[in-house]
């Protein structure tokens, strides 16, 4: 049997004795891809028309702090599916799933929830039913092959999906990964949806500093700002209106007071620029591809950096959750910091499920989700899957980016005064620039000596 089964066994009877079904609430995991931080109107865009999103947080709680595992897709929902920080898995769990590691799906699954999966995989090479505890499964390629031209967006048939999951489940409770592709490449939505910000038009001042430099590449490329931005907030509106017909659709069935919904992102803002081989390709294939990256304006607010990176941009991203009479409604989170890590022995802590805490990376902060202000206990970890991968850490009001067997310097910032990671104090704190690093050390030390090919093609 998996790690832990046996005595989730023995937990669960236990917790059964306690709650009927009725009593545990069901989930609704809404993740967008590559959204940054600022892409919500309800996170300061500018621009942005997401009234949906922007109601589910003004019925719920809207964090500000809360940050991703990983700087791809792969690593990031690693993080959320197992508890685990995703450099801990020697083997690429795109290529090779998650081993004997058990998942939060397989634990709600065997405390009696119905599980489904629909929209982006990437976490293991075998998305069918029963994979990891998981009832219903439609994964993304059957989206692109089988659903085109939708005039809704690219996202429509996976909430279609998502919501004929939660009608058939509607007695529960239930599970659900809702889990999209926008905004990643390519951003082509339905000109019907392009021509609704025909009226916008970009201010270089209504941004942050680090949006400047995408603008600026725009530009020298000849790129039309205007026409990129249009498009990407259409692809965000298409990803909004999917999520209204939703959260509709549980207050048609009666269950908006017994659903906890959360939406959030799987990293940062892609940065926009053209790779390698799209640099050496032929010119006209070079210059499609160009066209694409033009769209990809996604917002990382003050923060610096994107996907791919550890900057806050990279691993700060939107979290949303609402749960009514237990979730604190009107409510915005600025103190508290929490992570994709702790999804799994959350959810555990919410519905009873007996799990060993010493097992996984991350703590429940269900407390926190629930309006309890209390800080963390545990660092946050980054670090790709290779030996000689940067690695960044957060503890406390600090984050300390250490270029490991990179070459670097080492780079120290206070998130509360310098958020945007502007200002390095490493030289001026040598004493604790020693202690964090001890505490990578001690980290880094317990990962795998080597790792398996990574083929993270998100």
């Amino acid at each position: 049997m998996k790690l832990l089964q046996l005595c989730l066994v023995f937990g669960l009877i236990g917790f059964a004795a306690v709650a009927t079904a009725a009593e545990r609430p069901n989930f609704v995991f809404i993740l967008a891809d590559d959204l940054g931080f600022g892409d919500l109107k309800c996170y300061g865009h500018p621009y942005a028309r997401t009234p949906n999103l922007d109601k589910l947080a003004e019925q719920g709680t809207r964090f500000t702090q809360f940050y991703v595992t990983g700087v791809t897709c792969c690593p990031s929902r690693t993080g959320f599916m197992t508890g685990k920080f995703p450099a801990t898995f020697k083997d690429y769990p795109s290529s090779h799933g998650f081993g004997m590691q058990i998942t939060v799906t397989e634990l709600l699954k065997q405390a009696g929830y119905r599980t489904g999966h629909f929209g982006k995989w990437h976490i293991g090479p075998t998305p069918k039913p029963g994979t990891y505890g998981i009832d219903s499964i439609n994964t993304a390629d059957e989206f692109r092959s089988k659903k085109k031209g939708d005039e809704r967006g690219r996202d429509a048939h996976i909430f279609d999906d998502a919501i004929g999951f939660i009608e058939k489940n509607k007695d529960g409770p239930f599970y659900v990964n809702v889990w999209g592709h926008v905004s990643h490449f390519p951003v082509n939505p339905p000109q019907t949806l392009v021509d609704k910000f025909k009226d916008v038009t970009v201010k270089d001042s209504d941004f942050s500093e680090f949006m400047q430099v995408k603008f600026a590449r725009v530009r020298k490329e000849g790129g039309d700002l205007d026409d990129g931005m249009r498009r990407y907030l259409a692809d965000v509106t298409s990803l909004d209106e999917g999520v209204g017909r939703l959260l509709r659709k549980l207050d048609e069935l009666g269950l908006s007071q017994n659903t906890i919904v959360v939406f959030s992102s799987d990293h940062g803002a892609g940065l926009g620029e053209l790779p390698k081989k799209v640099v050496d390709s032929a010119e006209s294939e070079k210059t499609k591809r160009m066209q694409q990256e033009w769209n990809m304006m996604g917002y990382a607010g003050e923060f610096r950096g994107g996907k791919h990176g550890m900057y806050e941009g990279g691993v700060r991203v939107p979290f949303l959750i609402r749960w009514p009479g237990h979730v604190p409604e009107k409510t915005v989170n600025t103190s508290c910091v929490i992570s994709a890590i702790d999804w799994l022995p959350t959810l555990c802590g919410i519905t009873g499920a007996k799990i060993d805490a010493k097992d996984f990376d991350g703590e429940d902060v269900s407390s926190v989700w629930l309006g309890k202000d209390r800080e963390r206990t545990k660092p946050l970890f980054w670090k790709t899957n290779n030996v000689r991968s940067e690695i960044a850490i957060r503890d406390g009001n600090w984050k300390l980016h250490d270029p490991n067997r990179k070459k670097g310097d080492i780079e120290l910032y206070n998130l509360v005064s310098d958020p945007a990671e502007s200002i390095n104090l490493a030289t001026k704190n040598p004493a604790l620039v020693q202690q964090l690093q001890a505490k990578i050390e001690k980290w880094n030390a317990t990962l795998p000596k080597e790792y398996s090919k990574a083929d993270d093609s998100d």
